[in-house]
């Protein structure tokens, strides 16, 4: 039995002309699109042929039957002699500890080149650094990231939520993937996320091919080149060593390594992290993340720079809130350090204390929170204050002295009910 044609096909499809059966119908059908089928290709590609010219007329400089390029072609002599004559200042930290800002304070001095697009660059590259927020760390293909680029995360998410439910604790322990100790807020819980001076990736062609890929970002006529990732705070003896190769001066590398109070770390990054990439890290989960960058890095100096003799002529240790406080000094000081002139630098982006809001949302949860807040504070407090004070000014036993400040002098809407409520509660906390 011959099948009925679709509905839709009676509707829109015109049917066989007076004395035309279906067979020859669709002969002509056939002809006819046989025809228009070179009209058609005809047209796609005069219509690809006029964009391509008005893209060439429009941009130039740029190679579009080329991919954009990756990185300079810079011979290994020509590497050595950027290397010789420039400073890498790279800046390191952990994630929402005010690197951006630092950075983008320093660039400011004429002397002084961040990675941003080049002029005359291939203009397909431009989105490449901003969409990464100008870290280093994302534009090579030398060092790895940590997972910190949260590429397959949430399969490597699922599965590790899965194992957890299924294997016991012990089994879990075993294998890091289980625990998530990868991208922002874990990366340092993993104790192979490290490379030192001995690592294997320490080669000349390495050198080449990672200042080859941050050249197509800096501008080389300037003295110093900056280069930001947080993940450095992890990885200065290896990027020391690795700028030092086949040189018969000092290594280049200079580090700056930014803190910030572990506690608005911690809340800054739960929240920026948002529920789908961070519900399951805890704010004890996020702490020992910190203390364990702080004391990685801690022990890169005295093992690597102290032990060897470079000493503080390589390295800073700088707090974030100084720079909101003083940031003539701290800037001052910094070129100073780098051998630059003395310049001034546009702070329009500073503020005063950005860790504000974060202390006042804590300790909102701290007074209001019952006893499960001040057990948790209690837990916070006895696991992790001497450990950050090992590596740190901040001391956790000080919260309430802070919650004091945020919630009682600087608020103008509380009763006097409330101030002593409040001054009660905070009371008992410092005595605990």
């Amino acid at each position: 039995m011959r099948q009925r044609r679709p509905v839709l096909q009676e509707v829109f499809r015109p049917g066989p002309d007076a004395g035309e059966d279906e067979e020859q119908y669709r002969k002509r059908m056939k002809r006819q699109e046989q025809e228009m089928a070179p009209y058609l290709i005809g047209i796609v590609l005069f219509i690809a042929v006029a964009v391509a010219a008005v893209l060439m007329w429009w941009h130039p400089h740029i190679d579009f039957h080329r991919a954009p390029a990756s990185k300079r072609d810079l011979e290994k002599a020509e590497v050595l002699a950027n290397l010789k004559n420039h400073t890498i200042l790279h800046v390191g930290g952990l994630h929402y500890s005010g690197l951006t800002l630092l950075s983008e304070l320093l660039i400011q001095h004429p002397d002084l080149a961040g990675m941003r697009h080049q002029e005359g660059a291939d203009k397909r590259k431009t989105h490449w650094v901003s969409d990464v927020a100008n870290d280093g760390c994302y534009l090579q293909t030398v060092i790895p990231n940590f997972g910190t680029d949260h590429r397959q995360f949430m399969l490597w998410k699922s599965l590790s939520k899965f194992a957890k439910r299924i294997l016991p604790e012990s089994a879990v322990e075993r294998f890091p993937w289980m625990k998530m100790r990868q991208g922002i807020g874990r990366f340092a819980l993993h104790p192979g996320h490290h490379l030192d001076d001995s690592s294997s990736l320490i080669s000349s062609r390495a050198q080449v091919h990672l200042f080859s890929e941050w050249a197509l970002f800096w501008d080389l006529s300037k003295k110093v080149l900056l280069e930001k990732s947080p993940s450095n705070v992890v990885l200065s003896p290896f990027l020391h060593r690795l700028w030092s190769l086949d040189l018969e001066t000092p290594s280049p590398g200079r580090f700056i390594f930014q803190q910030r109070h572990p506690l608005a770390v911690a809340i800054a990054t739960k929240i920026k992290l948002g529920a789908q990439i961070g519900d399951d890290l805890s704010l004890a989960d996020l702490m020992e993340n910190w203390v364990m960058a702080e004391e990685r890095r801690a022990k890169d100096i005295e093992s690597y720079f102290e032990y060897y003799g470079f000493g503080k002529d390589v390295y800073r240790i700088l707090q974030f809130e100084d720079l909101l406080r003083e940031p003539d000094k701290v800037l001052g000081e910094i070129f100073q350090w780098l051998g630059l002139a003395p310049a001034a630098v546009p702070k329009g982006k500073v503020m005063s204390d950005v860790n504000l809001k974060h202390f006042k949302h804590y300790c909102n949860y701290l007074v209001h929170g019952g006893h499960l807040a001040v057990d948790e504070h209690h837990r916070l407090v006895q696991t992790f204050r001497q450990r950050v004070l090992a590596v740190s000014s901040y001391d956790l036993g000080k919260v309430p002295q802070l919650c004091r400040e945020v919630l009682v002098h600087q608020a103008t809407d509380l009763n006097y009910t409330e101030r002593q409520e409040i001054e009660t509660l905070l009371a008992e906390e410092e005595m605990a």
